[in-house]
């Protein structure tokens, strides 16, 4: 139980030290999104695929822009767009 306390503690004092707007990992979340979109590629139209692509690309370059931008919150909607269209 002390353990389980001392761990609790210690991630508590790991996510006060983090800044709140930590610099995001565009190319890692940009790899992982396309890992993620790979299931829909046979799936989708070639129209539908090339849309999800160019808005992806556009989330990564405001990225990478270095502005306080996410992009996870536009990769998530583009893939939920392509499980939607997928699933027709």
């Amino acid at each position: 139980m002390r353990k389980i306390a001392l761990a609790a503690i210690a991630v508590a004092l790991a996510g006060a030290g983090t800044p709140a707007l930590a610099k995001v990992d565009c190319d890692g979340g940009f790899k992982t999104h396309m890992s993620k979109m790979t299931i829909y590629i046979d799936k989708v139209t070639g129209y539908d695929l090339a849309d999800a692509v160019r808005k992806s690309l556009d989330a990564y370059n405001s990225c990478k822009a270095g502005d306080n931008f996410s992009p996870h919150g536009i990769w998530d909607q583009i893939e939920a767009d392509m499980k939607a269209k997928a699933g027709r």
